[in-house]
C-alpha cells in the first residue's frame, strides 16, 4: 500500500509540470522579472533579493519609489497600483501527514493512516513602495483577528543602505544569514517560551510564531559585505496566547557575506509570565505555581549563530542556537500553609545543519539533521530539591521538491524521530513534533 500511494503522488505531480515556468507574484508582475532573480529557492533570497529587501522593496542601487519598469508609471498611482504591479499576492500554504506510526499522536489506531491535514492557512500580502525608501508591508492570514506582519520601512538615511528603521508588527529573525520562515528546512528543533526562533519541528505551513510588534533600526552600509540589525519589542506574539506587554524584549544581531558565504550572530533577551509550573510536594499534595502578568519572572536569553554557503546547485546551512531559560522564586499560599518553589535556569544547546541540491529549474531534494540537548537542572520545592536529568532529541529529515511554477511548490518529506524513548515522552506533545512520518507539502503564490 505505501508503494501505491507513492507512485500515485509522483505521477500526479509530474502531470502539473508544464514546459515552461511563470512567476506571477507582485513583485515578479511589477518589475516584469522570474522569481530567481531574488529566490534561489523560494522563499530562501539570495543576494539580490536580500539587497531589493533591504533597500526597501526597490531594485538595488536605485530609489525609484514604486515607478521603475512598470508599463505605465503614473505619480498619481496609490501603493504601487498600475498594469505591470499588482501589489497584491495571495499565498497558498498546506500540508497532510500520509503516513504515521502503528499509533497516532492520541494512542489511537484510527489516526496512524492518513491521520492529518494541518496548517493549511491562506495569507493576503500587500507590499512595496509608496515614496522613494519608503515602503510598507501587510499580511493577513485567514481567519485570524490579528495581522501576521504590519508594518512601515524606511531605508538609506544618511546615505545608501546606512540606516534603515521598520516599525509595528514583523518578523525577528529575518535578516539573518538562516532566517526563519526563508529555511527549506526548519530549524532548530525546539525552542523555548519567548524565543523569537521555530517553537517546533512542524515542516507544514510553517505555523510557528515568530512575530512580535517593535521597532529595529539596521543597515548595510554602501550594501557592502556587513549587515547590522537593533530591535526592541513588546514581546506580546512570541510567547503565543499569552500576554506579556508590561516588559520589552531586545535584540542585536551582527552579519557578514562575502562571496557566496554568509554568517550572523544574534543576542536575544526575553521576559515573559506565560508558564505554570506545577509541581508535587514531598508529602504527595499536587501544586501549580502560575505565571502571573504583574510579574514577569520567566526570562530567555539566546544566541543564534547561523551560517549559509551557497553555489548554483548546492547550498548549505547550519545553525547554532544556545539559550538559558530562568524562572525566578515562587510562592503560593494553599490552606494555612505557604509553599514556595525555585528552578535552576534550563540550559539547551541545538544544532542544526541542512543541504539542499537544486537539480535543475523544477526539482530539489535535500537533507537535515537537527539535534537538541538539555543540560541538568535543579527544582526546589518547599526547600526539598529534586534533580532533573537532561535530555536529547533530534531528527532526520529527507525532502523533495517539484516546482510545477516558480511561484508554486510541492514537497514530499520523511521525518525520521532519532530521539529515545525518554526524550519522546518528555517532549512529545509539547513543542517537539517526535514522530516518524510521510508528509506531502504545497505552496502557492499569485
Amino acid at each position: 500500500m505505501f508503494k501505491i500511494i507513492l507512485i500515485a503522488i509522483w505521477v500526479a505531480t509530474l502531470s502539473l509540470l508544464p514546459d515552461t515556468a511563470m512567476a506571477i507574484p507582485a513583485f515578479s508582475k511589477k518589475y516584469e522579472a522570474p522569481c530567481t532573480l531574488c529566490h534561489s529557492t523560494w522563499p530562501r533570497l539570495n543576494s539580490t533579493g536580500v539587497k531589493f529587501k533591504l533597500n526597501g522593496y526597490q531594485v538595488p542601487d536605485s530609489e525609484d519609489g514604486g515607478e521603475r519598469a512598470k508599463m505605465s508609471p503614473g505619480k498619481d498611482l496609490f501603493l504601487d497600483m498600475g498594469n505591470a504591479s499588482p501589489p497584491l499576492s495571495i499565498t497558498l500554504d498546506g500540508g497532510m501527514t500520509l503516513i504515521q506510526p502503528a499509533e497516532g499522536p492520541d494512542g489511537a489506531q484510527q489516526d496512524k493512516f492518513f491521520c492529518c491535514v494541518e496548517g493549511n492557512s491562506l495569507t493576503l500580502d500587500i507590499g512595496g513602495s509608496i515614496a522613494p525608501n519608503m515602503a510598507y508591508w501587510v499580511s493577513l492570514p485567514w481567519g485570524k483577528d490579528t495581522v501576521g506582519q504590519g508594518y512601515l520601512r524606511y531605508v538609506n538615511w544618511f546615505g545608501p543602505g546606512l540606516v534603515g528603521m521598520d516599525i509595528g508588527v514583523m518578523k525577528i529573525v529575518d535578516y539573518d544569514a538562516v532566517a526563519t520562515g526563508r529555511e527549506w528546512f526548519g530549524s532548530p528543533l525546539v525552542a523555548f517560551h519567548g524565543s523569537p526562533y521555530n517553537n517546533n519541528s512542524r515542516e507544514i505551513g510553517m505555523t510557528a510564531v515568530h512575530h512580535d510588534t517593535g521597532v529595529r533600526v539596521y543597515g548595510r552600509p554602501n550594501y557592502g559585505n556587513f549587515t547590522y540589525e537593533a530591535g526592541v519589542y513588546t514581546g506580546a506574539h512570541i510567547t503565543g496566547a499569552g500576554e506579556d506587554d508590561s516588559e520589552l524584549a531586545y535584540t542585536i544581531m551582527g552579519r557578514m557575506d562575502v562571496g557566496g558565504f554568509s554568517a550572523s550572530l544574534r543576542y536575544w533577551a526575553n521576559t515573559s509570565a506565560q508558564i505554570d509550573q506545577a509541581v508535587t510536594t514531598s508529602t504527595g499534595e499536587a501544586l501549580v505555581f502560575p505565571a502571573a502578568l504583574d510579574n514577569t519572572d520567566e526570562k530567555t536569553e539566546e544566541f543564534i549563530l547561523s551560517a549559509r554557503y551557497a553555489l548554483p546547485q548546492f547550498e548549505i546551512d547550519v545553525t547554532l542556537d544556545r539559550t538559558s531559560f530562568s524562572i525566578g522564586d515562587r510562592s503560593l499560599t494553599s490552606g494555612d500553609t505557604t509553599h514556595t518553589f525555585s528552578q535552576g535556569a534550563i540550559n539547551r544547546t541545538a544544532v542544526s545543519v541542512g543541504a539542499i541540491w537544486l537539480i535543475n529549474s523544477w526539482f530539489e531534494t535535500g537533507v537535515a539533521y537537527g539535534f537538541t540537548s538539555y543540560d541538568d537542572y535543579d527544582k526546589t520545592v518547599d526547600s526539598v530539591t529534586e534533580p532533573v536529568t537532561g535530555l536529547t532529541a533530534s531528527l532526520m529529515q529527507f525532502r523533495m521538491s517539484i516546482k510545477p511554477t516558480m511561484n508554486s511548490r510541492i514537497d514530499l518529506e520523511f521525518q525520521f524521530d532519532l530521539s529515545d524513548s525518554d526524550a519522546r515522552k518528555q517532549l512529545d506533545g509539547a513543542s517537539f513534533d517526535s514522530q516518524n512520518k510521510l508528509v506531502l507539502q504545497w505552496s502557492l503564490s499569485i
